[in-house]
């Protein structure tokens, strides 16, 4: 008896949050970002406060947190020069959420 199963490929049903926050150097224009796996990816996070303590380990003065839409980060993800290719959801620093943007 063949058995469909309801998610055949692992991480189709897991979708970031429409509101992310980001890590942002104004003065540079610099984003905080993050590498894993072997993939560079703009760091986001689903909550204002995991945004924050990330920054702590960013050694620049003056970063700010900001929210944006998903769209948004997206779009950010898509300006940050190479080696940066995702989007990277980080509210779980041992397994982000990758989405990637080229």
């Amino acid at each position: 008896m063949s058995q469909t199963l309801l998610q055949p490929i692992l991480g189709l049903d897991v979708e970031f949050p429409n509101t992310l926050y980001l890590i942002h150097h104004p003065a540079s224009d610099k984003y905080g970002c993050y590498f894993h796996d072997g993939v560079n990816g703009l760091a986001c996070f689903s909550q204002q406060s995991g945004a924050i303590r990330f920054a702590e380990f960013i050694d620049m003065v003056g970063m700010v947190c900001l929210e944006v839409s998903f769209d948004e980060a997206r779009e950010i993800a898509k300006q940050r020069p190479m080696p940066i290719v995702s989007l990277m959801l980080l509210d779980n620093l041992d397994a982000p959420k990758i989405h990637y943007v080229r």
